[in-house]
């Protein structure tokens, strides 16, 4: 599902997983391109178990092709860990020259690097389209200028002849799995509170409504910001926790949170502690820091992986696209909690990392380090 975004948020993330799926799709046998023997494709729940990291899949070819690596924010950790998943996997094709860009939580300018991508040449783009539908018409264009676009991360909206494939987990899902486990927590009843990034996004919008929906069947859970937006915190998280703070000083009890970026839980966890008050059950996106405070302070934890993961299937979908070679990997996944203390998932807490490290991702800092930029 950042310092102004998961994305991610999300989610988000920003493994070690035992997980299900959505509906796991069957492994496809399809003949590759020049290989004498048929593709497995992996399942949803193999995907997810390996955190899109599969090395028998040939997607380089051997044309050689420009690949832009485009976020609509790209300014926090939760992108570049985005940024490392996708240029990571493109790494491994020395036929590919990847450039990047990132709007800087600017709609405009998130617009304008999708233009810029084609005018640079790019013959496949990867791109997380923050601001959805309105930056549907440059995917679009440059689709019909033959570029193998494949978003990610954030809807766009549109559909199968706009782009090759969306790539992405079920958001709402999400959300559902967060507002039951919290209703356990709460034992059917308290107060929460919700913060899902910048206003109106996407992710943050189904997310919501999901929440709604399964606190209506339990009377004595009360969503404190409201069942139709969210206090807005640009996936920042300076700005999250000057929200909970102010969220502190309305409301004498809260007892939950609810969020879909954990680096945004995390600095509402610290609000918390900072006015004084203990801390509460939280639902939301794993990251190393809110973990470690969770274990040490023993309160429930629930947490989601940050999905940057999913940019390697978004990489290796733009790539082979532009190659022409097939990608039949599943595109939407539905994600098992990472982290369950309240059933036996214990948190991943890793005191050697940096508190805005999304373990579930399997990337290396090195990794990180070297592809975790948008230049």
């Amino acid at each position: 599902m950042r310092t102004l975004k998961q994305r991610l948020t999300a989610g988000g993330s920003r493994k070690g997983l035992v997980v299900a799926a959505v509906a796991a799709l069957g492994a496809i046998p399809i003949a590759s391109a020049g290989a004498a023997t048929a593709t497995k494709w992996p399942t949803a729940a193999q995907e997810i178990a390996s955190a899109g990291i599969q090395p028998s899949i040939k997607f380089c070819g051997t044309k050689r092709i420009t690949l832009a690596v485009l976020d609509g924010y790209g300014v926090n950790a939760w992108s570049q860990e985005s940024y490392a998943a996708v240029k990571s996997t493109a790494a491994q094709c020395k036929n590919v020259k990847v450039i990047s860009s990132a709007g800087g939580g600017v709609e405009s300018t998130a617009i304008q690097d999708i233009n810029s991508a084609v005018a640079q040449g790019a013959n496949a783009i990867t791109v997380i389209p923050d601001f959805g539908s309105s930056e549907l018409p440059a995917i679009t264009a440059a689709t019909r200028a033959g570029v193998k676009v494949v978003p990610w991360g954030a809807a766009p909206g549109g559909g199968g002849k706009d782009y090759v494939s969306y790539v992405d987990w079920n958001a709402g899902y999400a959300g559902t799995l967060w507002a039951e486990w919290m209703v356990k927590a709460l034992h059917g009843k308290g107060t929460v509170i919700y913060t899902g990034g910048p206003a109106g996004n996407p992710v943050g919008a189904s997310q919501l409504a999901a929440i709604v929906k399964v606190f209506a069947k339990h009377p004595g859970m009360r969503l404190l910001t409201g069942k139709s937006s969210w206090p807005v915190t640009n996936w920042d998280p300076t700005t999250a926790g000057q929200v909970t703070a102010t969220l502190l000083g309305q409301y004498r009890h809260i007892d939950g949170i609810i969020s879909n970026y954990g680096t945004d839980a995390l600095a509402s966890a610290q609000a918390f502690l900072k006015a004084g008050r203990k801390l509460v059950p939280i639902a939301t996106l794993d990251a190393n820091g809110l973990s470690c405070l969770y274990k040490q302070h023993k309160v429930p934890l629930e947490t989601i992986s940050s999905r940057n993961w999913l940019g390697r299937i978004a990489a290796r979908k733009a790539i082979a696209a532009a190659e022409g070679l097939p990608n039949h990997e599943p595109s939407i996944v539905s994600l098992s909690p990472f982290e369950n203390t309240l059933a036996g998932k214990p948190y991943q807490c890793n005191t050697k990392a940096a508190p805005d490290f999304y373990p579930s991702n399997k990337l290396t800092p090195a990794q990180i380090a070297k592809y975790g930029k948008s230049s």
